[in-house]
């Protein structure tokens, strides 16, 4: 018996090494967070995420983030050199199914009115508009109306379409594990300054209790942040391409406006306030914190009348019920003292009975220390200025008008009344029956 030798050719081929599989990164690897809301539904987000080794081209997958992110903005940094990174908002919906599974298979089930049976059958979906869908079924297109006894039953959700918004990335990869830092803007985040002016009972002096409203809706939660409120109007980029250069300038002075800590601090022509401790500020959620408050604030009443002494003869006789106005100054001796936000004041007077009623309201500006704080509540019922035109001629250069003015008092106290005239030229005065 002879053997033959055999000859066995044996081809290597070499495959690639397999990616490595996609990193998730949720919300039990943060480590921080911060936010600071603007006054025009804007807001700067700051968190650390505890980052693994990576390998080069790893896609890593943040998640809860806000549904109102603004991608242009975010900045993802200590996480290798980013190659890409994407914000991913589209949601899983009943039309975002519909329009994944057209040109494919899915089943119609349908419920018979009379009887209560369902039964189901196999279709391929071709279109929808609206609220109506043609479907492929039996070598017969139907129309099947949406929201109605028929539905549609999916084989599958399908991995494209998420339940919330995440942002993914890809980098060079690390060496080590990292703390990555990540910060974007996003709309949905608001807040406002509101106070309430509580008067004494003879009405000198008042309790000032200034709130900061904070409003989220962005479409997550905050939990354990750390929150700065920025008190003044941000210019925001406009959103055209040709203005990237500048959004992203923007962006770098928000977050360099962010870091600052110390409350309230001035920062450029606006003031930062740092609330104290961590705050949790869920998603949907409208929360209250007081700013400011002083118990001893001493106010000062007048009484305002504006009006305009025109160049030509005017018989008409007024008869005027002045605005009153409280005012108070921003210092240290009326326990305040520090840049106060611009926002609604509400004023409430105890009655006779003790009961606090409501007597007006007005909005304040941004102000600033050491600045009045003036407050228009309404027309005064017991303080009256009736006025008349008592003289009128044409000079060589110029005309003479003469104004009467009357001013009743019907309150047990003495009234303040301020009178302010405007004259559509240069004026001198000639004289009046009071000082000047």
């Amino acid at each position: 018996m002879k053997f033959r030798p055999l000859f066995l050719s044996m081809l290597m081929l070499s495959t690639p090494a397999l990616a490595a599989d996609n990193l998730t990164i949720g919300v039990d690897q943060r480590q921080s967070l911060g936010v600071t809301l603007y006054n025009q539904d804007l807001a700067l987000v700051r968190e650390t995420r505890e980052l693994p080794a990576m390998q080069s081209g790893q896609k890593v997958i943040i998640e809860d983030v806000s549904k109102q992110l603004q991608p242009e903005t975010l900045r993802i940094k200590n996480a290798g050199a980013i190659l890409e990174q994407n914000f991913n908002a589209r949601l899983l919906s009943q039309h975002a199914l519909l329009e994944h599974y057209i040109n494919k298979e899915l089943e119609l089930a349908r419920i018979n009115p009379a009887t209560g049976a369902e039964t189901i059958s196999k279709a391929t979906l071709l279109s929808v508009n609206g609220n109506q869908a043609l479907v492929s079924r039996n070598n017969r297109v139907e129309s099947i109306p949406l929201n109605s006894h028929w539905r549609f039953i999916f084989p599958s959700r399908p991995a494209a379409l998420l339940t919330k918004p995440n942002l993914s990335f890809r980098s060079q990869g690390t060496g080590s594990a990292r703390d990555a830092r990540i910060s974007y803007l996003t709309g949905g985040l608001n807040w406002t300054m509101n106070y309430v002016l509580t008067l004494s009972q003879d009405g000198d002096n008042a309790n000032l209790s200034g709130m900061a409203s904070l409003t989220n809706n962005s479409g997550t939660g905050y939990p354990n942040a750390s929150i700065q409120l920025m008190a003044g109007n941000v210019n925001t980029a406009p959103p055209q391409p040709r203005y990237k250069a500048q959004r992203e300038m923007a962006v770098v002075a928000l977050g360099a406006a962010a870091d600052s800590v110390a409350p309230p601090a001035q920062m450029e022509a606006f003031h930062l306030y740092q609330l104290p401790g961590k705050v949790n500020l869920e998603d949907g959620q409208q929360k209250q914190i007081t700013l400011l408050s002083s118990d001893d604030v001493s106010l000062k009443r007048t009484y305002q009348h504006e009006f305009y002494v025109a160049a030509n003869q005017d018989a008409q006789r007024y008869r005027i019920k002045p605005n009153l106005r409280l005012s108070f100054n921003n210092t240290n001796e009326e326990g305040l003292g520090q840049p106060m936000p611009a926002g609604n004041i509400r004023v409430f007077r105890p009655d006779s009975q003790e009961q606090l009623q409501f007597v007006g309201g007005a909005r304040i500006n941004h102000t600033a220390e050491k600045d009045p704080v003036k407050i228009t509540l309404g027309q005064a019922f017991d303080v009256t200025v009736q006025r008349h035109q008592s003289q009128f001629q044409k000079t060589y250069n110029g005309f003479l008008v003469g104004q009467a003015i009357r001013i009743t008092n019907s309150r047990n106290k003495p009234a303040t009344v301020v009178l302010r005239a405007n004259f559509p030229y240069e004026w001198q005065l000639e004289h009046s029956s009071l000082p000047m």
